[in-house]
């Protein structure tokens, strides 16, 4: 009997287990589907965090990875010295030695200590040692060519004149107008999406170039002048023409592109009004050895000397002849960058070298390369460059043709800088200087007698070596400025007081009727056509009262159309 009390119990216990254990079961369900419910009614389907992304998935362009690298090694060969500003000290004109630009002339110019110096070499040797030798393929298109230029603001309105010039020589090349930042980029969308491509022209921006990684640490670091390297580094032809957007071309440089000179040379260079300035302490820092015993040039004209010869030099001469014309030495004259040509297949290293003087430029290699003279800036940094890398160049020999005008008091004004047509420059250089026999058996005195009756008359600034490119760098060819200049602004007549440019014309090689060009009278028919009649949008007139600007415009348009 207590046996079966004891099976009924048990019966019972299981009974009841199973059913609490259903009725948890049940519970819990119901609690789960409640709360499901509940997170449903909250939190919509479309708030849930998103997945995480699958590494791996987005790759870096191998161009970015490039130039995070060159980057990378310009940081790492940053120069470290405690005062920049007075890293390279400049004397007071009154205290500087004067006459003819030796070395000791222009050692007076700056100073610079051991310290400064040992330190530039140091960081010098470490990025010539480190940057690749060539860009890879992946950075421009192989075998292309066109023409460069920075643009942004007041620089795109400049940029399209300078565009519509060089359209007007006959040149199909493309442009490439480079953006510098983003914001720029955003206020400049009709500029980019509709008036450049109407011209074969577009815009680059600088981040999409060198990616996000490189821009982030650098964009605040670059300014100014060193927007030119980077646009020369940014852009995708193999073959370059880089104009500043205040310059205008006054023959198609498709000529010169196929030229054998650019063939030969890979860059080609203009010269600027003065002398080289570049203190020796360079040479020291880039390693450049310079035999100040060898006079080899008298100023950019090459003299006949042996090459076995190590001496031509007697200790009066070493107080007489400029540091610049020894062997070793960067030539003269001083170089104007206002436009280049360079092949980035053959002239990488010079690039990127380049860029390297432009990064540490405005504290340090700028005043190295000038000391104190005027033209400061980026321009002889791709000459430096390529005599360090050993990658050849050829610089024009005829002088600069400053086109200008008179004013009120009969005083020239200067306005814009006439760099000669290379191919007639390097013919005459050739006829006259490197064909001429007549100079083989001469003394050094003798050779330098004749070369300055050449550079009088064969490469003098009036010789009639066609022009290639008109520089119009101040007053600017810019509506807005050009109105504020009470010296050459007339306001009650709306209009200049002068010919800005004389009665300067250029040969029309475009296959048009028209044989000259009046260029200041085509300019500001452009600027009327392009504000005023087709009412194009440039964000540097955006808040311009353009009834006024378009009153300028035409008045300027009728007056130099009548005064022809």
């Amino acid at each position: 009997m207590i046996q079966r009390i004891s099976r009924f119990r048990a019966k019972v216990v299981v009974a009841l287990g199973v059913l609490i254990s259903i009725f948890i079961v049940a519970c819990y369900t119901t609690l789960d589907y409640t709360q499901d419910l509940t997170f449903k009614t909250i939190k919509p389907e479309e708030d849930k965090p998103e997945p995480k992304p699958v590494v791996g998935l987005y790759k870096t362009p191998e161009s970015h990875k490039f130039w995070e690298t060159i980057f990378d090694t310009l940081e790492n060969s940053a120069i470290e010295i405690e005062n920049f500003d007075d890293a390279v000290k400049y004397v007071p004109k009154e205290e500087q030695l004067l006459g003819p630009l030796t070395k000791e002339v222009l050692l007076s110019r700056a100073i610079i200590s051991d310290e400064v110096i040992s330190e530039m070499k140091l960081k010098h040797d470490r990025v010539l040692e480190n940057l690749p030798k060539k860009f890879p393929t992946s950075t421009y298109k192989k075998g292309s060519r066109g023409v460069v230029m920075v643009g942004g603001g007041r620089y795109s309105w400049l940029s399209y004149l300078s565009i519509l010039s060089l359209r007007q020589t006959g040149s199909e090349l493309p442009v490439e107008v480079v953006i510098p930042t983003i914001k720029e980029f955003e206020r400049e969308d009709e500029f980019c999406s509709k008036i450049l491509p109407a011209l074969n022209a577009s815009c680059i921006l600088l981040a999409d170039t060198f990616g996000p990684m490189v821009m982030l640490k650098w964009q605040d670091q670059i300014k100014s002048y060193q927007y030119k390297s980077l646009a020369l580094m940014s852009s995708t032809f193999q073959h370059i023409l880089l104009l500043d957007s205040d310059n205008f071309a006054l023959q198609k440089p498709e000529l010169i592109f196929d030229s054998e000179l650019y063939a030969a040379n890979g860059m080609i260079t203009w010269p600027d009004y003065w002398q080289r300035t570049v203190s020796p302490k360079f040479y020291e820092i880039a390693g450049i050895e310079v035999n100040e015993l060898k006079r080899v040039r008298y100023n950019r004209f090459p003299l006949k000397t042996s090459s076995k010869e190590e001496m031509n030099m007697s200790d009066d001469d070493l107080a007489s002849v400029p540091f610049h014309d020894l062997e070793g030495a960067l030539p003269d004259l001083s170089t104007e960058s206002g436009q280049l040509m360079i092949n980035k297949a053959t002239h990488g290293k010079t690039l990127m070298l380049s860029l390297y003087y432009n990064v540490y430029g405005p504290k340090l290699y700028y005043k190295l390369f000038s000391l104190g003279e005027q033209g400061e800036g980026d321009k002889d940094t791709f000459v430096a460059a390529a005599e360090v890398t050993g990658e050849k160049y050829y610089q024009l020999k005829s002088f600069i043709l400053t086109a200008g005008y008179l004013d009120s008091n009969n005083k020239f004004e200067g306005v814009a800088m006439g760099q000669k047509d290379p191919l007639s420059d390097y013919q005459i250089y050739q006829e006259k200087v490197l064909k001429d026999a007549s100079t083989d058996n001469l003394s050094i005195d003798e050779q330098i007698k004749k070369l300055k009756e050449l550079q009088d008359k064969d490469f003098e600034s009036r010789a009639g070596t066609p022009l290639f490119t008109l520089h119009c760098n101040y007053p600017k060819l810019d509506p807005l400025d050009l109105i504020t200049k009470d010296n050459i602004y007339e306001k009650d007549s709306m209009k200049l007081k002068y010919r800005l440019y004389g009665n300067f014309k250029y040969p029309n090689n475009s296959g048009d009727e028209q044989k000259e060009i009046d260029f200041e009278a085509t300019q500001w028919a452009h600027i009327n056509k392009a504000l005023c009649e087709d009412k194009l949008q440039f964000e540097h007139f955006s808040k311009a009262n353009m009834e006024d600007v378009c009153s300028f415009a035409h008045n300027q348009v009728n007056w130099l159309s009548s005064s022809d």
